[in-house]
């Protein structure tokens, strides 16, 4: 007993030095060189081969190939890939201290052409399914492999495997954007903004001509698309990012209350001022102030944001002098800007001098390419110490991309972390999607604010389109009369040179 206390003394130091040093890194082809070169340093192998499974074809891929003085080894295939392939089905070590004498490897020629003697594979387990191996083997001599050794290398693999999987979501996530990042990170770098659709691409290209300017932005979209995230971005790739960033929800606070947030007040301005406060615009000062929900703000509000916007000046509540500010402003909205002006609920010149440049936010279903690089993201962000989610189903997908998702990337999130604490493994399925994203019925939502006139003119154009102009195959479609599809095409003025068929028949 005391005699073999020092060497598991020595399997517990080393396996605590191992896991310390892998645990430290990130980056997947730095991560499978040092877990080889640990396992060749402790065992003392010849050679070593880290292998990992690939999912797409089922092949045995060598992803490092190394010998004991961390030399890679160019001829990677002068291995016995029975051994491999044994421990990938069995899921268990294989090991033998005289390959050439081990009955189990008579009809191998790998042995004796590559002249291979010991050799000890052990395979990457993950739930029961194996990922790779690590495979080690001597050429000049026979090494035996003590049981202290197997220990370090069975409590090893499990360590390394968790770091390895780590690794590949994090390198599965930056590969999946690696396109849209190579486009525009040479002027900057918005990690946090996914998405490769066309949509996204166009509002990160527009990003890119605002980020250096000191124009008010107007963001317009609806709840939960990322209009926060956005601001932001444009602050912090800025040449104002070392500056504050400030937010206010415009319609969270009475308009008294809001005001003296904003602009600030002076002792005995109104009944509880008992000091001197400093408003948000003064705080802001060289740097920028978002605006949320500025569609909220009341007339009188807006009379004083303008006179920010014209002057850089601001006046604190009960003061008599002006404050000089310097302040980028950034304003968010999910209602029509147009429609309030029109309604008088907004100011038109305030409108204007806020939107210098508007950005119009798309909303999830209108770039639904999004969601699968979506969802990975955010169950890399999600997944917590207890569970280590992988992936999601292609039913559970199918049914994610199906849905409306009228809360947008906000309720994406919710979606994925209630899913991530319904799974009963690794992997999210159609179980564990909240039963309302199944069952609830998809509305377009762009037709929400139409006229029925609109809905039907654009109806008709549909028909008309998929039926080559054909009026009377599209009266056919329709349900209704000649007659009547000629005194819709009249009313809706769609009747053009050229657009319809002259077909009647």
């Amino acid at each position: 007993m005391a005699k073999s206390l020092p060497e598991n003394v020595k399997v517990l130091k080393s396996l605590y030095e191992a896991s310390e040093v892998i645990n430290s890194i990130r980056d997947y082809n730095e991560l499978l060189e040092k877990i080889m070169d640990i396992t060749l340093n402790v065992l003392e192998a010849e050679r070593g081969f880290l292998m990992i499974l690939e999912d797409k074809k089922g092949e045995m891929k060598v992803e490092v190939a190394r010998n004991l003085h961390k030399e890679n080894i160019i001829n990677s295939k002068e291995i016995s890939m029975t051994s491999v392939y044994k421990a990938l089905q069995d899921g268990e070590i294989v090991l033998t201290s005289d390959a050439k004498t081990d009955p189990r490897f008579s009809q191998s020629q790998s042995i004796a052409l590559y002249n291979l003697r010991s050799i000890l594979v052990v395979p990457l387990k993950r739930l029961n399914r194996v990922i790779g191996v690590i495979y080690l083997d001597t050429q000049t001599s026979k090494k035996i492999f003590s049981d202290e050794e197997i220990e370090f290398m069975n409590a090893f693999a499990n360590l390394a495997v968790l770091s390895i999987e780590n690794a590949k979501l994090t390198n599965s996530l930056a590969m999946e954007n690696l396109s849209l990042k190579k486009e525009i990170s040479s002027l900057y770098n918005f990690e946090d903004i996914i998405g490769t659709s066309k949509k996204m691409r166009d509002v990160l290209r527009l990003l890119e001509k605002v980020i250096n300017s000191d124009v008010p932005v107007l963001l317009e979209g609806e709840s939960g698309t990322g209009k926060g995230l956005i601001a932001r971005a444009i602050h912090f790739n800025s040449p104002r990012k070392d500056k504050k960033f400030i937010t206010q929800y415009c319609g969270a606070l009475p308009e008294t209350l809001l005001e003296s947030e904003l602009f600030g007040y002076v002792k005995g301005a109104f009944t509880g001022a008992l000091t001197d406060k400093m408003g948000l615009f003064e705080a802001a000062d060289g740097g920028t102030f978002f605006l949320d929900e500025v569609g909220d703000l009341s007339i009188s509000t807006q009379t004083k944001l303008l006179r920010v916007l014209q002057e850089h000046k601001i006046r604190r509540l009960g003061d008599t002098e002006d404050r000089n500010v310097d302040v980028r402003i950034i304003s968010a909205t999910n209602k029509i800007l147009e429609d309030e002006v029109k309604k008088g609920t907004f100011r038109e010149d305030l409108f204007y001098r806020l939107k210098v440049v508007k950005i119009v936010i798309p909303p999830l279903r209108e770039r639904k390419e999004d969601i699968p690089i979506l969802v990975k993201y955010l169950i890399h962000k999600l997944n917590n110490k207890n569970k280590n989610i992988e992936g999601v189903s292609n039913e559970a997908m199918a049914a994610l991309l199906k849905y409306d998702w009228p809360g947008n990337i906000r309720e994406l999130e919710n979606v994925i972390q209630h899913a991530i604490v319904m799974a009963q493994n690794d992997i999210i399925t159609i179980d564990d999607i909240p039963e309302e994203i199944l069952n609830k019925r998809i509305i377009k939502r762009e037709f929400y604010s139409k006229k029925l006139k609109d809905v039907e003119r654009e109806h008709i154009l549909n028909v008309l389109a998929e039926n080559d102009y054909s009026r009377k195959k599209t009266a056919d479609v329709l349900g209704i009369s000649l007659r009547t599809l000629h005194y819709k095409l009249k009313e809706y003025n769609i009747e053009r040179k050229n657009e319809i068929s002259e077909e009647e028949k």
